[in-house]
């Protein structure tokens, strides 16, 4: 099983994607893609981390290449977030990565196909109505374009908004 799950800054979403791993399979791993780069991310990991101690996840901190994963076969996934993992791949350290939608889309495939459920985490950055610089505008499109293609490969669809899931029923594919 496949479950793509967005929702705004605070929405409840990662909450939410840990019950629901954990409903898949008790002994879960959790694949969190976050880096500290300053103080205000470290406190954000650090919420996370204590929330699922003594959960059963097994915790992966891994900010790109997760397609290189050694993942037991019939495992349960949770992966937080696309939208870090996506970041990570795209801006590094020798520039801006062209092919980092790809890369993603590449290792999720993998990941998808190693492990029985994957639980994905994204954000719902797209309605601010803002206007940014191309190379932001670029970004958006990839995470845009990844949400759609996740979402198609995706059993169940959720958007949590102010602490409430909301499933999507996919009526097209």
């Amino acid at each position: 099983m496949m479950i793509f799950i967005a929702g705004t800054a605070g929405s409840g979403k990662s909450e939410y994607a840990e019950r629901r791993t954990l409903g898949l399979s008790p002994q879960s791993f959790y694949i969190a893609t976050a880096e500290i780069h300053d103080a205000d991310m470290l406190r954000k990991v650090e919420l996370h981390r204590k929330r699922r101690e003594g959960t059963g996840f097994t915790t992966i901190e891994r900010p790109r290449s997760l397609g290189d994963l050694e993942l037991p076969e019939g495992s349960c996934v949770l992966i937080e977030s696309l939208t870090v993992w996506l970041a990570n791949e795209m801006f590094t350290v020798d520039g801006v990565n062209p092919e980092a939608g790809e890369k993603v889309y590449s290792d999720f495939l993998t990941i998808k196909d190693k492990v029985k459920h994957v639980v994905i985490v994204s954000d719902d950055v797209f309605s601010d109505g803002r206007d940014y610089d191309a190379l932001t505008e670029n970004y958006l499109r990839t995470l845009g374009g990844l949400h759609v293609r996740l979402a198609a490969l995706a059993d169940e669809v959720i958007e949590c908004v102010s602490g409430i899931p909301l499933r999507y029923t996919i009526i097209c594919s």
